[in-house]
């Protein structure tokens, strides 16, 4: 037990340290929640803490491309979101830290489109979700509504997977609710 605690807080302090490193007062923080892996029989309640920093890189065909930092923790307790005949009697928790590009796509003055790819770590705890590698990339769309005074409603569709690297890679899809609130 005391070796699980002392995994989260380390955790904790990694994730704390990861995004809080290089902040600037133009970086944009926002906030994800939805299903994780719905895809399969696994599954849960996916919360997401994204960092839009204001380094933006200019890659010729691609053009100008801005850095990301994300922070995702996953939970199913007594298997609330899991499904399928082969379900086990277990709580799922992971964590997943992840830096990346992302490009903006204005489609109107307040709707973007946004691809994005990152690479991060994946960890498992408990009777976590196994994704065969702890090294896991991510490619991400998102589709936001942005409101005049700088808040933010959209979705967002990612799937993560470890590309063959690892022994296994079952992968895992998402589907969420994106939003920034502006007071």
């Amino acid at each position: 037990m005391l070796n699980i605690v002392l995994r989260i807080v380390l955790n904790l302090i990694l994730i704390l340290t990861f995004l809080s490193s290089t902040s600037n007062a133009n970086d944009q923080l926002y906030f994800k929640v939805g299903l994780w892996d719905f895809k399969h029989e696994t599954g849960g309640l996916a919360l997401n803490i994204k960092k839009v920093t204001n380094k933006n890189l200019n890659i010729i065909y691609f053009g100008e491309l801005t850095q990301i930092y994300e922070f995702t923790g996953f939970i199913d307790k007594n298997n609330h979101f899991s499904k399928g005949k082969e379900v086990e009697d277990r709580e799922e928790q992971a964590i997943y830290l992840s830096t990346g590009l992302q490009k903006k796509i204005y489609l109107s003055n307040n709707n973007t489109l946004i691809p994005s790819f990152s690479i991060g770590l994946y960890e498992a705890f408990d009777a976590g979700k196994d994704m065969g590698y702890p090294i896991e990339f991510k490619s991400e769309l998102e589709l936001n509504h942005n409101f005049s005074n700088g808040s933010l409603l959209g979705i967002t569709y990612n799937h993560i997977s470890n590309a063959d690297l690892g022994n296994k890679n079952p992968g895992s899809d998402s589907v969420l609710i994106n939003f920034k609130k502006n007071f």
